[in-house]
This record gives structure tokens, C-alpha cells and sequence, in this order.
């Protein structure tokens, strides 16, 4: 029997293992089936996880360290004619300043804190003033962050080596950037198009595109150059298997593929062919809007595609394994909001044998629900897909000829 990295270096190089990888994300589930016994740490998770039989990773994230000279200033005030109170927060580093103010809605998580990385950042009907609007707010943004010292790049390595140990133990690879473990909230992994929605606002960077390309161009490289130096430190510690890159807010339902193709595609080839040169897999997550783009991921030379979704994503299963499935490694095939939390056990079972009859054939895919376990999904709806996996998911039954005739036969 493999080993989970065994059979997932497998699948990830598109040849077939002794079953169907099944890796979940847990990032809003911190739990199995009890919310009363969360894990304490991803080692009690991938524990877990192992002991059920499905596939994990253990994360690694870098440092994102603030510069010592910027100085950081809140506060709130209430304005007439507005329904919530206001928050402001300034980064100011040399002769430069940041500001984002955002109205503190009820659903606000942070207390009277803005967090520079967020989701809660992207709306246009919260937020009334994003961090990035202009050349001078670039220029701040260039600045704020720093390399490690010493001490900090000691402290790394020796979490690293913790975790590099671990995952030789258990047999599970070390991916970096695939969980919010990062104390900048949502800020993990590589950032483009997303830091762009929490920095300037989605309606902003599109904008930006047509009025002031120059500027979405500079703001774009300051953030290349973020994930140039994320991409050294993990070649550098060592160990790292796949490094990720998340693209939720770089899909068709923002940008057009002419957009796409100018502004993200140089950036995240020139992404690729450092995390290759490091010789480390590229993961890249985009759980909507996604098939308008299959050719640019297949030319840019994406490992592994995360984020195959055929109910809210609009994922075309069949087409997604057709046109880049030889090449690409493909994560999900079943939806995690409305299918899984929500289907009974008919349904669920068929998401999941469909997924598995479609992309499941010469390797190259791992089940999931995409774009993860919620915490309110019901453990029996989750147990009904693993119990599916098991019986649907050993690969020398995947076969076109005798696919059906085993399905019938289970039934």
C-alpha cells in the first residue's frame, strides 16, 4: 500500500496509483465530525485524516514580516447619514502613508481592526476607501514589508525541519500556501489577483486595466516581486513538494482572457519557472470561472489545477479532462456548498461516481469537494462521499468498458 505523498507524487504525475487520491480542505471545518473536538494543530489533523484512509498535506508558510520603521494607526468615528461606524487604519513608512476605511458592518469579524489581507476588504458596499488608489500608494506598498533577520530565517528553518520530519514519518507531502495558516489572515500562498481585491477593490483594478494600465502593471510587479521571495525562502529551507498560488479573484468573472492574458499570465509563468527551477510542483486554485482559461494553463505549465467544481464553478468535467487532464493534474469534481451540505445520499453518490468516472481515468486527479469542508456540512453527508470513494475509486476499475457494469453491480 502507498504511502498518502506516494500515491499523491503519483497522481500528480499523472500515472496510476492504488486508488483515487481523496484530499479535503479543511480551512472553515476545523474538526471531523464534532465541533467540540477541533484539532489543535494540522500534525492532529493529518492524523486523523491518514487514519480514515484519505490524503493530507502538512503546510509550511514563510514569514510576511512588517517593516520596524512603519507606523500603524487606527481608530473609528461615526459619521451623519451612516448606518455603521467607521474605521480607519494607516500604514505610514518615510513620507508615505496607506489608508483603508471601511464601514464596520454587522458580519465585521475583525473587532475595530482592518486587516490588510482580507475578503472582508473586497465590497465596494463596506469598504469606502481601499489601501491602493493611486502611484504614491504603491510606492508605501513597496516598503512595508521586509526580509527576515537572522533569528527570524533561524526560526523558520527549525519549523521547517519539524515539519519535514513529520511528514517523512507519516508519509504526507509539504505543500506551502494551501491553508490559511499565515497571521495575515487570507494571505497565503502566492498573490496577484487576489491581493488586488483586498488592496484596490475588484470594480478598481478593472478599471485600472483600461484608465491607468502603467499603474495596475507597477502594483502587480510589487506583488511579484512578494512571491519571488516567498518562492527563495522555501527553495532555500528545503523539502517543500508543491507551492500554491491562489487565483480566486483572477477568473473570467472578473477578467476577460485579454486581460488575463496581459496582466497575469507573464507574471505567473515567470512564478512557474521558479517554483520548477526550485524543483517543486505549482498548485494554482480557482474555483469559479476557470474554463475560458484552460488553454493559459496548460501553455503556462500548471502542475496542479485546484478548484474543479461543476455546479456553482461551471466546471465542465469532461472538457477540463479532455483539453488539459494529460497534462494538468485536476483537484475536486464535486461541490462542496450545494451538493455536498445539502444532497442526500443519492445525490451525493452521484456527484461523486461522476467525478470519478470522468476525470478518474489515466491518473492525474484527486477528489475533493470544492472549494472545501464547511463546518455546517453534516459528517454523514462527508461519510457518504468517503464511503462512495472507497467502493468507486481503485483505479483498475476505471475503466470505460466496465465502469457502468460495476456501478450496477455495487447497487
Amino acid at each position: 500500500m502507498l504511502t498518502s505523498r506516494e500515491r499523491l507524487v503519483q497522481t500528480i504525475n499523472h500515472k496510476e496509483p492504488d486508488h483515487v487520491p481523496l484530499y479535503f480542505k479543511w480551512w472553515s471545518r476545523p474538526f471531523l465530525s464534532s465541533n467540540e473536538k477541533k484539532w489543535p494543530n494540522q500534525f492532529e489533523r493529518v492524523r486523523d485524516t491518514l487514519n480514515l484512509g484519505l490524503d493530507d498535506t502538512l503546510m509550511l508558510e514563510p514569514p510576511r514580516l512588517l517593516d520596524p520603521d512603519l507606523r500603524v494607526k487606527k481608530w473609528k468615528k461615526t459619521l451623519p447619514g451612516e448606518r455603521y461606524p467607521i474605521l480607519i487604519k494607516e500604514y505610514r513608512i518615510a513620507k508615505h502613508t496607506l489608508r483603508h476605511v471601511v464601514r464596520q458592518t454587522d458580519d465585521w469579524p475583525f473587532g475595530d481592526d482592518i486587516p490588510l489581507f482580507t475578503d472582508y476588504n473586497v465590497p465596494r458596499a463596506r469598504t469606502i476607501k481601499y489601501s491602493i488608489e493611486k502611484e504614491q500608494d504603491v510606492e508605501a506598498l513597496s516598503r512595508i514589508f521586509r526580509e527576515p533577520d537572522y533569528k527570524e530565517l533561524e526560526a523558520f528553518h527549525e519549523e521547517a525541519e519539524g515539519i519535514k520530519r513529520f511528514a517523512k514519518k507519516y508519509g504526507v507531502l509539504v505543500e506551502c500556501g494551501g491553508s490559511p495558516t499565515s497571521l495575515w489572515k487570507d494571505a497565503y500562498g502566492l498573490l496577484l489577483g487576489d491581493a488586488l481585491g483586498w488592496l484596490c477593490g475588484i470594480e478598481n483594478s478593472l478599471l485600472m486595466a483600461f484608465k491607468d494600465p502603467d499603474l495596475l502593471h507597477r502594483i502587480l510587479d510589487t506583488l511579484l516581486e512578494w512571491n519571488m521571495r516567498y518562492i527563495r525562502m522555501i527553495s532555500e529551507v528545503g523539502g517543500a513538494d508543491v507551492i500554491v498560488h491562489r487565483g480566486w479573484y483572477e477568473s473570467s468573472d472578473f477578467w476577460s482572457p485579454r486581460l488575463y492574458n496581459t496582466f497575469f499570465v507573464p507574471r505567473i509563468k515567470s512564478e512557474i519557472e521558479a517554483v520548477h527551477k526550485a524543483g517543486i510542483k505549482f498548485c494554482y486554485i480557482m474555483s469559479t470561472g476557470m474554463m475560458p482559461f484552460l488553454k493559459a494553463f496548460r501553455e503556462m505549465g500548471i502542475d496542479i489545477f485546484y478548484g474543479l467544481d461543476p455546479v456553482q464553478g461551471g466546471a465542465d468535467l469532461g472538457r477540463a479532462k479532455r483539453e488539459v487532464g494529460d497534462e494538468i493534474c485536476l483537484w475536486g469534481g464535486v461541490n462542496s456548498a450545494v451538493t455536498l451540505a445539502h444532497g442526500n445520499k443519492q445525490k451525493i453518490g452521484n456527484a461523486v461516481t461522476e467525478a470519478i468516472r470522468i476525470l478518474g481515468p489515466g491518473g492525474g486527479f484527486i477528489l475533493s469537494a470544492i472549494d472545501q469542508l464547511f463546518e455546517e456540512i453534516p459528517w454523514e453527508n462527508i461519510m457518504t462521499m468517503v464511503e462512495t470513494w472507497r467502493r468507486k475509486g481503485i483505479y483498475p476499475l476505471l475503466t470505460p468498458e466496465n465502469f457502468e457494469t460495476i456501478g450496477k453491480r455495487e447497487n
